[in-house]
């Protein structure tokens, strides 16, 4: 068998499952596209007040800050793989009547990465306590934090400074651990690496055989579905509203590959259970009876060895709380800002 006739053959063999990867999964999913648009802005599109503040390692920290300045300040750190703009839900229902901060973490979204390319569990803290100093204006605040986000604010309260640590007047830890586990990297590295195959494979059969493009972009699209199922496998509850799959998907598939892969070692050698000492304030430590990254007995944990921490389990939920779960984080952050007013203030 000659090369040419050798690659014609391997080309309507992968032409060949792409198509049938394609009907099998578009069968699958395609209730989900479907779906009528929702009412209120699309996930993602609130805009706060932007501004970047000075990072350690030479980065520039992208804030947004939303409600009213004076109100109780909440402080929002995401998880691996996203940007400030997952706060979404708690931008609709809070920023009404509270001051909301978030950020991108480094390396995410439109902050920059540290000028060494080197990320540690440092490095986030010392991020968050840039944004603390340069973007929240002085007096008390709520911190919360959802899965790397989480272990951001144990890494910040285990090192920054007493008077700064007394601001902080509640904590919200959302699918999250002190210390972390080999399979925690599935979602963030799992479907980025789907995605570049994905991309690589349709260039391939284009190249090879430029009549199989209208298969190639087929076969784009099955894997774009295909990226979807394992995000919703892997990120959150298998009858998530697939709004949310799709909205956390883009988010990984944006997400830089570099970063991805650089940040894994510092989280799987994370250990933050000498910060759990360092809480004394009210904590909420919130997860999913679903979550697949950071199980329930990673929370159970944290709470054992903080007193101050009450666990609170979301039936069915998985790893994206902030998003499935929005009702409930968003009751938790708003009884934790309501402690927070100020001699003169009050919540109507």
């Amino acid at each position: 068998m000659g090369r040419a006739t050798r690659a014609a053959v391997w080309t309507a063999a992968l032409a060949g499952g792409a198509a049938a990867g394609y009907l099998a999964e578009r069968s699958v999913l395609r209730p989900r596209l479907a779906l009528p648009a929702p009412a209120g802005p699309p996930l993602g599109s609130i805009a706060g007040e932007v501004r970047e503040v000075r990072g350690p390692d030479g980065m520039r920290i992208t804030v947004e800050s939303y409600g009213p300045e004076g109100a109780p300040q909440i402080v929002l750190s995401h998880a691996w793989t996203c940007t400030g703009r997952v706060w979404h839900e708690q931008v609709l229902a809070l920023s009404d009547r509270f001051r909301l901060i978030t950020y991108d973490q480094p390396g995410h979204g439109r902050t920059s990465q540290p000028r060494s390319r080197r990320y540690d569990l440092d490095l986030f803290g010392d991020s968050l306590a840039a944004v603390i100093d340069q973007a929240t204006a002085p007096g008390p605040l709520v911190l919360a934090g959802h899965s790397l986000g989480g272990m951001t604010v144990l890494n910040w309260m285990r090192r920054c400074a007493p008077g700064e640590r007394e601001r902080v007047r509640g904590i919200v830890l959302m699918s999250t651990t002190s210390r972390a586990a080999a399979d925690d990297v599935a979602l963030g590295f799992g479907i980025h690496t789907v995605a570049r195959l994905e991309r690589i494979i349709t260039r391939g059969l284009a190249l090879v055989r430029p009549e199989t493009t209208y298969l190639a972009q087929r076969l784009y699209r099955a894997s774009s579905d295909l990226s979807f199922l394992l995000t919703r496998t892997f990120g959150l509850a298998p009858d998530a509203d697939p709004r949310y799959v799709d909205f956390t998907e883009q988010l990984v598939l944006d997400s830089d590959l570099d970063m991805i892969t650089a940040v894994m070692a510092p989280v799987l050698t994370l250990d933050e259970d000498e910060a759990l000492t360092c809480v004394t304030v009210p904590m909420k430590v919130v997860v999913g009876t679903a979550d697949k990254v950071t199980p329930l007995g990673l929370s159970r944990r944290m709470c054992d060895r903080c007193p101050s921490a009450e666990l609170v389990a979301l039936p069915g939920v998985g790893h994206m709380a902030p998003l499935e779960a929005h009702g409930t984080v968003n009751a938790l952050l708003h009884a934790m800002a309501s402690g927070v007013l100020t001699q003169h203030e009050e919540i109507a």
